[in-house]
């Protein structure tokens, strides 16, 4: 197994030739394994679902597009065998060295990682059964283009599956200055880099702009009371912090508040907390 680098990787914001990787808020590599690791926790669940439900199957060939280190890609990969293969594609030359050591110490032989952009991912068009992507358009200031790029890598009759978030149903109960925060904080610095923080509720449409006449949606949303799960925005604050204090959008103290609020939260089996409303959305190529 190895790396295939496709040209100029790029995940996220792609404007006037910069790297948007220096754009992108949130760690990548060894300082993400722990986040991602928790995410996939909380999320992988209703996401193996989903790609069930939208037709996954053995013999299948199928794309992962902002695929991180690959933990979705490898439970796919097993899920297509016999005879199908996953490609995950990723900007991230951390997360793919990561992704491509993992696959190989599990011994999966019908998985390869590429490094590109998620606008221009390098793979062959008209190439795939299923193309998937899990939070990644969030990340993108062009989500249409992106789309079309995935839409582009489908045979015909092939499935498009997407999933992506809605920052508007973040929220505690009892409601904390936390959380509040947290969305405000939020808000603040997607505006500054062109992003949509409530993508997610807009896949559906999307979808229709490209030409998906019939999309299938569900809506999931965790709730938690307990575990190192609700520790979860608590970690991702902390690994967006350079990005927050760049963005003007709080201070290295109020920041320090918050996550230490937000740690107290986590213990507190009292306080409900509600992640982000995921939008799932699932459509066949005519």
């Amino acid at each position: 197994m190895q790396i295939v680098r496709i040209g100029y990787s790029s995940r996220g914001i792609m404007q006037g030739g910069q790297n948007p990787d220096k754009r992108y808020i949130l760690a990548t590599g060894e300082k993400a394994v722990s986040r991602l690791d928790l995410l996939e926790r909380i999320f992988g669940p209703a996401t193996r679902h989903l790609l069930s439900a939208a037709g996954l199957c053995s013999g299948l060939r199928v794309a992962e597009i902002g695929c991180g280190i690959g933990l979705t890609a490898r439970w796919v990969s097993a899920q297509v065998s016999p005879g199908g293969s996953v490609a995950g594609v990723d900007s991230s030359t951390e997360q793919l060295r990561i992704a491509e050591k993992s696959g190989a110490e599990a011994g999966i032989t019908n998985l390869s990682f590429h490094e590109g952009s998620a606008y221009e991912t390098g793979l062959p068009r008209d190439g795939f059964d299923l193309v998937y992507s899990r939070f990644l358009l969030c990340h993108l200031d062009d989500p249409l283009k992106a789309l079309a790029e995935m839409s582009s890598l489908l045979k015909r009759g092939g499935i498009l599956v997407c999933e992506d978030h809605d920052d508007g149903g973040i929220f505690t109960e009892p409601p904390t200055q936390a959380y509040k925060r947290l969305v405000e904080i939020s808000g603040t610095v997607n505006r500054s880099h062109a992003l949509d923080a409530h993508i997610g509720l807009k896949l559906p449409r999307l979808f229709r702009e490209m030409g998906f006449s019939q999309p299938e949606v569900k809506v999931n949303q965790v709730a938690l009371l307990r575990g190192e799960e609700k520790r979860f925005w608590e970690l991702t604050l902390r690994e967006a912090a350079p990005a927050i204090l760049a963005a003007q959008a709080s201070t290295s103290a109020e920041l320090n508040v918050i996550c230490e609020e937000m740690r107290k939260i986590a213990q507190d089996e009292s306080i409900l907390l509600m992640l982000a409303r995921v939008t799932q959305v699932w459509a066949r190529k005519t």
